[in-house]
């Protein structure tokens, strides 16, 4: 604590020497003293912000691993300590948001809609109410009415977004792209299709120009436009589409690793694998929308430890369910095969439904 110190030493000529030491060691302890008074007294803005960012951040990862309660708690937190807030910090429109999130993740599809009704004002003195940010979140409401199949809302929503978005970034933006879809899949389950069709069209062709035919919201679009041709009875259409769609999933599950778990013994003489932990699937919000059902098959291996890998599908549904069919069964565990007795490695196939309540 050498802050102290320095301003004492001229006055130490005609003081003992224990004068002295005390005097060296009661400044620094006086200053401590003010200090801490100081800063008791000060703003605690940035221990705040930090405590937001852990909470909104752990609320996250909660979520992500499908952790509701605790999710809950520390995103009401968050929530809490955003409100303290100025009504134009984005922090108070995050909280709301990813709280609503949450809800819908769990099948509560009421209470969203009072957390997006107090998140709309304040977006707006956030962000403004021309600005990609306020856009997006319009989009996600419009999904979130899209899913409880209230569609003159959902349109009213989409196409504010898509209003915003066009004067903000032109009409071949990807993100003009994202609303165009959404009207697509709108309108065809309004049995418009003629109407879907075009809109169809019009996303498919954006998306291939700006994102590449690769990128999965491309892929969507193209999944999404086939089940409409199929519709339609325009067959040989919707399964070209359906084609390049599969192809390019499966490019992009062949992108991961494989894992080698040793030689996987058949015959009689193996006891097969038995599933003793199971996770349920998520929903995408694109399948929600879009109504739709089915199962993904799943070729995968089962290493001497009950875990699941090398994962091939042999059955796509597409929309990103085969996507969450692979993270849920990758969470599966296994009381392993068993060959004379020992562990064993083994493969199995896994039909994983999905089914709308």
């Amino acid at each position: 604590m050498f802050w102290g110190v320095a301003p004492l030493l001229p006055r130490l000529g005609r003081v003992s020497t224990r004068q002295a030491w005390v005097g060296v060691l009661s400044g620094p302890f006086r200053l401590i003293g003010l200090l801490t008074a100081a800063l008791a007294a000060a703003p605690l803005a940035p221990a705040w912000q930090d405590s937001w960012e852990a909470s909104i951040s752990s609320g996250r990862r909660a979520l992500a691993g499908r952790h509701f309660e605790q999710a809950e708690a520390r995103l009401e937190q968050a929530l809490e300590q955003a409100r303290g807030f100025a009504e134009n910090d984005p922090r108070r429109v995050r909280s709301l948001m990813e709280l609503a999130k949450l809800h819908r993740a769990r099948g509560d599809y009421a209470r969203p809609e009072t957390l997006y009704r107090e998140a709309d004002p304040l977006a707006r003195r956030a962000w403004g109410a021309e600005s990609a940010e306020y856009a997006s979140m319009l989009n996600e409401v419009g999904r979130y009415y899209h899913a409880r199949r209230k569609y003159d809302l959902a349109e009213q929503f989409y196409k504010q977004s898509f209003g915003i978005r066009t004067r903000l970034l032109g009409r071949e933006h990807a993100d003009v792209a994202a609303s165009i879809n959404n009207l697509a899949v709108l309108y065809e389950n309004q049995v418009l299709y003629p109407k879907a069709e075009v809109y169809y069209r019009t996303a498919l062709d954006i998306r291939e120009k700006a994102l590449g035919g690769d990128h999965v919201d491309t892929i969507l679009t193209l999944e999404h436009f086939s089940r409409l041709l199929h519709k339609l009875s325009r067959s040989d259409e919707a399964e070209a589409l359906a084609r390049r769609a599969r192809a390019y999933r499966e490019a992009r599950f062949a992108q991961t690793a494989a894992v080698d778990l040793g030689e996987i013994p058949t015959g009689g003489d193996v006891r097969p694998a038995e599933l003793v932990e199971r996770t349920e699937p998520v929903y995408t919000d694109e399948a929600r929308i879009a109504r739709q059902e089915g199962s993904v098959l799943l070729d995968v291996e089962i290493d001497s430890e009950g875990r699941v890998g090398n994962f091939r599908v042999v059955r796509q549904l597409g929309l990103g369910l085969d996507e969450m069919a692979v993270e849920a069964v990758k969470q599966w565990r296994f009381r392993p095969a068993r060959l004379r007795g020992r562990r064993a490695p083994s493969r199995a196939r896994l039909e994983i439904a999905f089914r709308l309540m």
